[in-house]
C-alpha cells in the first residue's frame, strides 16, 4: 500500500510529529510505500528529515496554503503521479490543504485528532464530509469531543498513540541526570515532560511541590520542555536549588529515568498525554489531572493517581502518598508498564492503522 502522510510541523522530533514518524516508519518497515510532506518551502529546511530518510521513507515539503493554486496543483500532481491510496493529514491545516488539492480525485483522507480542543471554523464541515473516510482519535474522549460536534460516530476510530518500548523501558538509568544536575542520589525527584506553556498547568505542579517540600524532605522538582521558566518566576522563584529547569532532551528517556514519578498537571487541551505513556513504559507510577484522555490510562490505584483539574493541594497529597508509599508506587509503575506494553506498543497500533487503510482504500 501506498500512505501519503501529511503534516504542518516544522519538527519531526517533538509532539505529534513524533508520533507521526513512528507510525510512518512502522509502515515502511511492514513493506509499505511511504513518503511524509511537510508544510515546508523546501525539504532540506524540515528539522530532523533524515530520521525519516533512514527508516525507509522519502521526504518532501509543499507550503500548505490553500490560497495558493500552485502549491495545491503541486501537491494533487504529486499524489496522481506516486499514485498514493490514502493521505493521512495531521493536524487542522493540513486536513484543509489536502481536502481541497484532492477534491474530485477519489483519493480518501484519514484525518487525525489530537485533542478534545473544538474545531474551529470550516474543520467540523471537512471533518462531516464523505471525503473524509475515516478520523483517528488518539483517545475515547477524543472521539466523544468530536460526536458532540455531529460527526459521525462510525467514521471515527480509537488508535492510542505508541511508545518506543526500547527506549522507554525500566533498564533506563537516571543516575548520571542526577549527577549532572547535583541531586544526591538519596533523594527523590518528581518529574514533568511537558512544554513551558500554561496550559500545560505548571503553576498547579509548582504550586503543589512547595506543598510537598515544606513536609517531605530531600525532593526536588525536575521539569523537562522547551519554553520560559521565567513565566513562572512567582511559583518558582522561592524553590531554590531544588526546582530544576533544564529545557528540551533529545535524550529525554534519561531525565524520565532520574524521577521517582511522574505527573501531567495539564488544565486542557491533552489526547493522551505522550509523557504518561512514556512514564509507565519505564514502570514509573503516574499521577496526572483528569483532563481529557488521560483517565484511560491513569486507572486510580492501579497505575496512578487522578486529581481533579487544577487542584493543587489534591496533586501535593497524592505525589505525597506515592514518595512515601514505595511499594504501592511499585506496585502501581509495574500495572502501567504492563498496560503501556498491552495498549501503546508500535506493532498493536501499526496493525490497527494497517485495517484503517485496507477498510478506506477497499483493499
Amino acid at each position: 500500500m501506498k500512505v501519503l502522510h501529511l503534516a504542518t510541523h516544522k519538527s519531526v522530533t517533538r509532539g505529534g510529529a513524533v508520533q507521526m514518524m513512528r507510525l510512518a516508519g512502522a509502515l515502511a518497515a511492514r513493506g509499505h510505500g511511504v513518503k511524509a510532506v511537510f508544510n515546508r518551502e523546501k525539504a532540506e529546511d524540515i528539522d530532523g528529515a533524515f530520521l525519516l530518510k533512514t527508516m525507509g521513507m522519502a521526504v518532501d515539503a509543499v507550503p500548505l496554503e490553500p490560497i495558493r493554486p500552485g502549491p495545491l496543483l503541486a501537491f494533487r500532481a504529486m499524489v496522481a503521479k506516486e499514485g498514493f491510496q490514502v493521505v493521512h493529514a495531521h493536524r487542522d491545516s493540513a486536513l484543509k490543504f489536502a481536502f481541497f488539492s484532492l477534491w474530485g480525485t477519489g483519493v480518501p483522507l484519514v484525518a487525525q485528532r489530537g485533542s478534545t480542543y473544538r474545531p474551529k471554523g470550516m474543520v467540523p464541515l471537512v471533518l462531516r464530509h464523505k471525503r473524509i473516510a475515516r478520523i483517528v482519535a488518539v483517545a475515547h474522549t477524543v472521539k466523544e469531543s468530536l460526536i458532540k460536534e455531529e460527526i459521525p460516530e462510525d467514521k471515527v476510530r480509537v488508535v492510542y498513540g505508541s511508545v518506543d518500548l526500547r527506549r522507554f523501558c525500566p533498564k533506563v538509568p537516571g543516575d548520571a541526570v542526577k549527577e549532572k544536575l547535583g541531586i544526591p542520589s538519596s533523594d527523590k525527584v518528581v518529574g514533568m515532560v511537558a512544554a513551558l506553556v500554561g496550559k500545560k498547568g505548571y503553576p498547579v505542579f509548582l504550586r503543589a511541590y512547595r506543598e510537598v517540600a515544606e513536609s517531605l524532605k530531600g525532593v526536588h522538582a525536575l521539569m523537562v520542555g522547551s519554553g520560559r521558566p521565567s513565566k513562572f518566576v512567582q511559583e518558582a522563584g522561592s524553590l531554590g536549588e531544588k526546582a530544576h529547569f533544564v529545557g528540551h532532551k533529545e535524550d529525554v528517556e534519561n531525565y524520565a529515568a532520574a524521577m521517582n514519578l511522574v505527573v501531567c498537571a495539564s488544565v486542557k487541551g491533552e489526547g493522551l498525554t505522550g509523557s504518561l505513556r512514556e512514564a509507565m513504559a519505564m514502570a514509573k507510577p503516574v499521577v496526572s489531572s483528569a483532563v481529557s484522555g488521560n483517565p484511560e490510562a491513569v486507572i486510580p490505584g492501579v497505575t496512578g493517581v487522578l486529581f481533579p483539574v487544577g487542584d493543587s493541594t489534591a496533586l501535593a497529597r497524592a505525589i505525597t502518598l506515592l514518595l512515601s508509599s514505595p511499594v504501592l508506587a511499585k506496585k502501581m509503575g509495574l500495572n502501567g508498564m504492563r498496560l503501556a506494553a498491552r495498549l501503546f506498543s508500535d506493532e498493536k497500533r501499526t496493525q490497527i492503522m494497517e485495517s484503517i487503510y485496507d477498510e478506506v482504500c477497499g483493499c
